[in-house]
């Protein structure tokens, strides 16, 4: 039998909802895919929560606009970043269902953006350029309800655009961009469902969340990024000694074209059709739960997704660790 402080605990995890807002302008969204999977549609029991994550991806892309400037060439991107993600359950009721809030804060570490020049004045000329700093904070809404062992939820994101950003600038003498910002310079909102079925007899755990992702133009570029689907799912295999194992995936993609004299610049410059963007993901996931770190229970988990069939967006392989405490 499993416990419940376990099923708490690991329930933890899915409050990791922000992303280091790197700049589909940018090539990358708001919201940081593979948030999630296991657990994702329990709501915990009333308390505090806190999870904190660890996470190192690497991507490149071909053709994108990163802070107005296009880009044609293929760039690469490594970011190292944390976030503090705090979660309050509420000892009440809503709808019949368990209403909660959390905040989540994320810190960019270390990002580096590198290609090579194609156009005037940067042709055949390595370019880098480095950022770091505090992100777009991310407050979510949540309610969630249990009937046996299926547990589903509805929250709602906002992503408040606190991160810095300034828009492109070429240093012609020294031939460097300044291009990477930790903000997107934008809101985003983004209503989710998601359901877990869990058999606490087997430790058998289906998981699946569906979002959507809408976000204002950004004033500064005149880019309006399209609505972006969200599609995310988990099975794990959890045990009676606190060790899980499981496989998860997603899948991500606009569902219409980028607007705006940005986006239009953008798709001339780069002589394409449509600036729509998509990409897919899967990899493992390992949780052990039970665990007691400073007198208070928690619970760590390691990830990586593997992405693939990426278009006018960052095609990453992601490490992620999370560490999730319950007061």
């Amino acid at each position: 039998m499993f416990t419940k402080i376990r099923i708490t605990l690991a329930a933890l995890s899915f409050a990791t909802f922000g992303s280091p807002s790197l700049a589909v302008e940018g090539g990358a969204g708001a919201y940081l895919l593979g948030s999630r999977e296991g657990f994702a549609g329990i709501v915990p029991g009333p308390g505090t929560y806190v999870g904190i994550d660890l996470v190192h991806s690497e991507g490149v892309v071909e053709g994108l606009s990163l802070a107005g400037l296009p880009i044609k060439a293929e760039s690469d991107l490594k970011v190292s970043f944390a976030k503090l993600s705090v979660t309050q359950v509420l000892d009440t009721q809503l709808w019949g269902g368990t209403p909660a809030l959390n905040i989540n804060v994320p810190f960019v570490l270390d990002a580096k953006l590198s290609f090579i020049g194609q156009t005037p004045p940067l042709v055949g000329i390595p370019v880098e350029d480095t950022t770091s700093g505090i992100g777009d904070i991310t407050l979510t809404s949540l309610v969630g309800w249990h009937r046996g062992n299926l547990h589903y939820s509805a929250a709602f994101s906002v992503f408040a655009p606190t991160g810095s950003y300034n828009t492109a600038s070429i240093d012609v003498p020294n031939r460097t961009i300044n291009a990477l910002n930790t903000g997107k310079n934008i809101w985003s909102f983004q209503p989710v469902f998601a359901a877990t079925y869990f058999d606490p007899s087997r430790g058998l755990e289906f998981s699946g969340a569906a979002s959507l992702l809408f976000s204002t133009r950004n004033s500064a570029t005149d880019y309006q990024n399209a609505p972006a689907l969200n599609l995310e799912a988990a099975v794990v295999q959890h045990t009676k000694s606190g060790w899980a194992l499981g496989l998860a995936g997603y899948a991500y993609a606009q569902i219409g074209d980028d607007s705006g004299s940005g986006a239009d610049a953008t798709r001339a410059f780069l002589g394409a059709d449509s600036l729509r963007a998509q990409v897919f993901g899967a990899g493992p996931v390992i949780n052990y739960s039970g665990a007691t770190m400073f007198g208070k229970d928690v619970t760590f988990k390691v990830k990586y997704f593997t992405e693939f069939g990426a278009k006018r967006r960052f095609e990453s392989d992601t490490l992620w660790f999370n560490a999730a405490f319950t007061f």
